[in-house]
């Protein structure tokens, strides 16, 4: 194999050359809709319509409950309205470079189920909100904050069972050797697993997955066909071998009590600048619908920073999965394989530039994780 500089196979940095223009395309909107989203929001503030909204509908007569959802609903449409064309054209952008097999009336189905979904959970958070407000005065953050993170538990748990079927077909895998395989190896580690399922990925992206989810009695093993259509058998159960160290090193419950821990951090010092600064600034308190707006969009900033260490304990344990998989199974060489190909077939950069590595990927780069598996020692 031809190698440039630092080791980088050519046939890779002429991947990743091929597809800046794609990722960049994704780049500039995503800015774009931040830089609008954020001129909007600045100009509603200091035109006073955040304010006005509340007033208008204080003059409707509805209760705590009812002021609180057509307030913040009439705010996510407007943001939706303001968005859509962005995700239209990152829909456009998937179908050009032939990663979604959607058609844009699958692909705004698939949106008006994700607002109902969205819609209820945004109740959920608000009734929360309203809740702890009225039963924990000075304490609300606190209570919202323990509500969430059991909210969130409760998410973990109905994803299979409820939300994931809503997007993809979602069925037993057919009995074989592959299915055999992956119990078996389940069963070797003393992971308990509902069934192994085949997740209809095909119908609508090219890209390839895999995934433990749920907790307890709701944990399913998901093989996307995207991967096991089109991989060899033995690579696929590499990809396994990887998610079942999560699995055996307990990520996703580390997960959920370390991003507990970033969440508490983000809710402290959001209440503690806005009863210190916001607050005041604004002439508002924590009981009208703007304070709390306000509050969230501050926890929002700060949780900006605190991002970029979950994204560092994230790498931390994809690399402990990667190694569980090449020590445990002897799979390095395999693995390596397997994300060189899901690299090419998801249109991924085998070698982003470090500083994005480091401020926004959750997995380490593929150049890093297939070097270090196909490592000897």
């Amino acid at each position: 194999m031809i190698f440039a500089n630092k080791n980088i196979p050519l046939p890779w940095l002429e991947h990743d050359k091929q597809i800046r223009p794609y990722l960049w395309s994704h780049r500039i909107l995503g800015i774009s809709s931040k830089i609008l989203s954020t001129l909007l929001f600045l100009s509603f503030i200091v035109t006073h319509r955040f304010v006005r909204l509340e007033q208008i509908l204080q003059s409707w007569g509805l209760s705590s409950l009812a002021l609180w959802t057509v307030y913040f609903g009439a705010l996510a449409l407007l943001w939706e309205l303001v968005s859509l064309p962005f995700s239209i054209s990152h829909h456009w952008i998937e179908r050009a470079h032939h990663l979604s097999k959607q058609s844009y009336l699958s692909w705004f189905g698939d949106r008006l189920k994700g607002y109902g979904v969205g819609g209820v959970i945004g109740f959920l958070a608000l009734a929360v909100v309203v809740f702890s407000l009225r039963v924990a005065g000075d304490r609300w953050w606190l209570v919202t904050y323990i509500c969430f993170v059991l909210l969130s538990v409760i998410l973990a748990q109905l994803a299979p069972v409820v939300l994931i079927p809503l997007f993809f077909k979602l069925k037993p895998l057919e009995e074989g050797e592959l299915k055999a395989r992956l119990l078996a190896l389940s069963d070797r580690f003393g992971v308990k697993v509902e069934d192994v399922y085949h997740l209809g990925m095909g119908e609508k992206t090219e890209k390839g997955n895999a995934a433990f989810v749920g907790i307890g009695k709701t944990k399913k093993i998901l093989i996307g066909d995207t991967l096991y259509k089109n991989f060899p058998l033995e690579e696929v159960e590499a990809v396994f071998a990887h998610e079942l160290g999560h699995q055996v090193h307990g990520d996703l419950i580390k997960g959920i009590v370390f991003s507990s821990i970033v969440l508490f951090i983000s809710f402290f010092f959001s209440q503690l600048l806005c009863e210190e600064l916001i607050f005041d600034a604004f002439k508002i308190d924590r009981t009208h619908p703007f304070g709390v707006l306000m509050f969230f969009v501050v926890l929002s900033v700060i949780q900006w920073p605190l991002g970029i260490q979950l994204n560092g304990f994230s790498r931390w344990r994809e690399r402990l999965a990667d190694r569980f998989a090449k020590e445990k199974f002897n799979s390095g060489d395999l693995l390596a394989s397997a994300l060189e190909r899901l690299t090419f077939q998801n249109r991924g950069l085998f070698c982003p530039n470090v500083i994005i590595e480091f401020l926004t990927y959750s997995h380490p780069a593929p150049w890093r994780r297939i070097s270090s598996l196909r490592k000897s020692h």
